[in-house]
């Protein structure tokens, strides 16, 4: 998802990011807004209770993540809440019941948040109809605020994905019925339940569970995708989906040498060698800075020198895997008997990916159709 997400910075260690859904949500609530309203810039005011809702979630769920010993790398916000990046070790690995508290532990945080605002709103004031529709709308922001964190806290008890309790269905059903099978049963549970909540939103007029519900069908919608990606990487090698036409830079040529022909390249990021073997990578953004900043100096002054390498007959999945512990990796050249025969980018990936499974359904309906002719 981080491909369509937004920097908010880092902040203690993790780095926070927003869904462009998210994005996209704030037009939508502002437009509701000037309909059922005669300020349109509440809408303005509902997207940042909902935001206030998911960074509640997500404190719970950190403090939880914290007393388990599980650090988070990466925080990924959408409407219905986030998607954590976490960094996997045997240490670290969670067990079903240390699945289940953790999905309480977001629920939990709004429910408390949202019962204290009720209680601190009507020891102020005992005018304000905490039940009266709509619970989230612009005509009372008081009472949004408290059913924001209410109503976000009750949908992620839904076995949904990316919802709490959805998680820990798919967790189990992976368990039980494998990877592939129980990530697939989990994100069709998913869209179920998503359909469910835009149709009861149509019927009742009600904007949040359609918002939500369609949040829900583009994420489970995404997931079933990642599934179906990894499932082909498992058995893709790396030799299947690297670029052989690329270009190397020599750690002993001048950073204006090696400027030069990064123009000539469609590459952002080159393997540096010396001779045969890969000492390093450099950028084309980095070629250029380092060049006003130093002076013409040379490329191996300027490269990153951690590079992390694969041969190009290892399987692609546990490849991408090893790779995700070197932090920054935009380049993977990909060896055989030590020399460079190929690179591998983020860009390139999913389209190599995309092209191999096209061909190989298009050779399984050949020989399918070859079978039935024999």
């Amino acid at each position: 998802m981080r491909g369509w997400s937004l920097s908010l910075g880092r902040y203690f260690g993790v780095e926070l990011r927003l869904h462009s859904l998210f994005v996209l949500l704030l037009p939508v609530m502002v437009m509701l807004s000037s309909v059922f309203s005669d300020a349109p810039f509440r809408g303005i005011g509902l997207w940042l209770l909902l935001l206030l809702a998911v960074l509640v979630r997500e404190v719970g769920r950190g403090l939880a993540n914290a007393a388990m010993g599980i650090p988070v790398t990466r925080l990924v916000l959408l409407p219905t809440g986030a998607v954590p990046a976490t960094e996997e070790t045997p240490s670290t690995t969670l067990t079903p019941t240390r699945e289940r508290l953790l999905a309480m532990a977001g629920p939990l945080a709004n429910f408390t948040v949202g019962i204290t605002m009720a209680l601190l709103m009507y020891t102020a004031t005992s005018h304000v109809n905490l039940f009266e529709r709509p619970w989230f709308g612009p005509l009372h922001m008081l009472r949004s605020a408290i059913w924001s964190q209410v109503l976000l806290g009750g949908l992620n008890l839904l076995p949904a994905f990316p919802l709490d309790a959805g998680i820990v269905l798919r967790g189990q059903l992976r368990r039980f019925r494998g990877q592939e099978v129980g990530s697939k049963a989990a994100a069709g549970i998913s869209q179920g339940l998503a359909t469910v909540l835009v149709l009861l939103g149509a019927a009742t007029l009600n904007a949040w569970p359609i918002l939500m519900g369609v949040c829900m069908l583009l994420s489970s919608r995404s997931e079933t995708v990642s599934t179906m990606a990894t499932s082909a990487a498992e058995t893709v090698t790396v030799a299947e989906v690297m670029l052989t036409e690329f270009t190397t830079l020599a750690a002993s040529e001048t950073l204006e040498e090696a400027l030069h022909r990064s123009v000539q390249s469609l590459q952002n990021v080159f393997p540096v060698v010396r001779g045969p073997v890969v000492v390093g990578v450099i950028s084309r953004e980095t070629l250029s800075q380092a060049l006003r900043t130093g002076g013409n100096g040379y490329v191996q002054s300027a490269m990153t020198r951690t590079v992390e390498t694969v041969e190009s007959d290892e399987l692609l999945l546990p490849a991408l895997r090893r790779v995700q512990h070197t932090p920054g990796t935009q380049l993977l050249p990909v060896l055989r008997h030590g020399h460079v025969i190929g690179i591998v980018t983020p860009g390139n990936l999913s389209q190599s990916m995309a092209l191999l499974g096209r061909a190989r359904r298009a050779r399984n309906i050949s020989t399918a159709r070859a079978d039935r002719n024999a």
